[in-house]
């Protein structure tokens, strides 16, 4: 789509001033002094402009004071210096973003001073195709493809790693910055194209965000914190260009990091074991990205099989703490059971007893019956009999929720402190299915028994009234 728009910025080109030329990734600027033979050449090139839809990025400049195109046609006159600039941004912003590079040195130039962990490099935040005139090697990634002008412009093929969780990227690395720092492997990943003069930096970045993703710690001016047997600072090496750049190098540092970053494995112990295997033969006198290169393919060989052994190992272990879990979570279970029991069982003894006394000590004397309640004797007691009720009922919960909240409390805390073999998500698991369940039938059952302590108060609260009532 862009073969006819640098067929008529060569004409410009020709006719402008070569030191006067600028371009950047965001626009595009020629200036010159005006011959009369080369009007077609600005109306060709406005007219192009406006066939791709993007007419409002042209400006047109006479003297430095900006014109429109229909008078700057007009009023420019020979030798007058002239302007043209290109907002790319126009085309950046829209749906299908896209961008363009007149000159491939000046791509070049831009790709080199990129630093692909910032939230403003392009790749970071949409996918962008960029179309480089006189481009011999086309290549791309997930979210970009560079090609020349002939280049079939076709929908992203994203590659897919299975398992793989980007997530747990930030998760686990410690990133020490003042502004948003991204790592995202995927967004610069090289799928296609060999090295070249030019993609060689994009390869170089898509080879530092893969190295970021296998540290401990990584700073704003690049210097990153290794942990393994040792602890290593070391140099990213943000700018650096050597032979190690390369699609093999790559290749094996992307199936470290779809190795370590598998959402169905423990990542934090993956990356551990790479990383003690890691130290123990860095160069740590070179860059990280130059470091690496020789000794990762045989670290990621060595940290599958221990992590293979471990795991292995790990089993049983892992099943001896699964039966201790259980059975703590029993007992922490039968305490809920044995605080319902507590309670129905103090209700039932309360209630007797109130039964036994007011039948065996008051009722006995029937010819007395009268003159107690007369003399407000009865009221009295069942009064007190009512407080009674209220306040056993608030002491036991009250106790019985401290000390149940206090034992889950302590069961949590023993529990995380000489958990080694099982992650926080299967403890948490584990605990929901038999004591989160065991909590909410304890709670309703508890508030039942409570409901009939009160029930019971009110009945003695009330029981004077209803019995002059039955009397009369």
């Amino acid at each position: 789509m862009f073969s006819e728009l640098f067929d008529k910025l060569y004409c410009i080109d020709n006719i402008s001033n070569k030191s006067q030329f600028v371009e950047n990734w965001g626009s595009i600027s020629f200036a010159g002094t005006y011959n009369s033979q080369n009007k077609s050449y600005f109306e060709d090139v406005n007219s192009e402009l406006a066939k791709l839809d993007i007419q409002s990025s042209i400006h047109f400049f006479i003297e430095n004071i900006q014109k429109s195109f229909q008078d700057f046609i007009d009023e420019l006159q020979d030798d007058d210096n002239w302007k043209l600039t290109i907002n790319k941004n126009v085309l950046l912003n829209k749906e299908q973003a896209c961008n363009f590079f007149y000159d491939e040195q000046k791509i070049i130039d831009w790709i080199k001073q990129t630093n692909p962990f910032k939230d403003d490099y392009p790749f970071n935040n949409k996918k962008i195709r960029i179309v480089v005139n006189g481009l011999i090697d086309n290549f791309g990634g997930n979210n970009f493809i560079v090609c020349n002008p002939d280049y079939e412009l076709s929908d992203f093929t994203v590659e897919v790693w299975n398992n793989y969780d980007e997530t747990l990227i930030m998760d686990n690395i410690h990133i020490i910055s003042n502004s948003t720092f991204i790592i995202q492997p995927q967004n610069h990943f090289m799928t296609f194209g060999k090295i070249t003069d030019l993609s060689k930096y994009f390869y170089r970045n898509s080879l530092l965000i893969l190295l970021a993703s296998l540290s401990n710690e990584i700073y704003e001016n690049g210097d990153v914190i290794l942990r393994g047997y040792r602890r290593i600072p070391m140099k990213l090496g943000l700018d650096y260009i050597g032979n190690e750049i390369s699609t093999e190098y790559q290749t094996q540092l992307s199936d470290a990091v779809k190795w370590v970053y598998q959402s169905t494995e423990r990542c934090d112990l993956r990356l551990k074991l790479l990383l003690e295997r890691i130290t123990l033969d860095v160069d740590y006198s070179l860059p990280y990205i130059q470091g690496l290169f020789s000794i990762i393919k045989e670290a990621t060989n060595q940290a599958k099989e221990r992590y293979s052994f471990i795991i292995y190992d790990r089993k049983d272990l892992y099943q001896k703490e699964l039966k201790d879990l259980l059975k703590d979570l029993k007992n922490l279970s039968d305490l809920y059971s044995n605080k319902i029991r507590s309670l129905l069982g103090n209700l039932l003894r309360d209630v007797l007893a109130a039964f036994i006394l007011v039948g065996i000590t008051l009722f006995s004397k029937i010819s007395e019956i009268t003159k107690l309640f007369e003399n407000n004797l009865i009221r009295y007691v069942f009064f007190a009999f009512g407080i009674y009720f209220i306040f056993s009922a608030v002491f036991q919960s009250v106790i019985d929720f401290f000390d149940i909240n206090r034992s889950s409390k302590e069961f949590d805390y023993w529990k995380n402190i000489s958990r080694e073999y099982m992650s926080i998500k299967d403890f948490n698991l584990h605990k929901s299915k038999t004591l989160t369940k065991r909590a909410i039938e304890t709670s309703i059952i508890y508030v039942i028994v409570i409901l009939c302590y009160v029930a019971i108060a009110i009945l003695c609260f009330k029981f004077p009234f209803m019995w002059n009532i039955i009397i009369n």
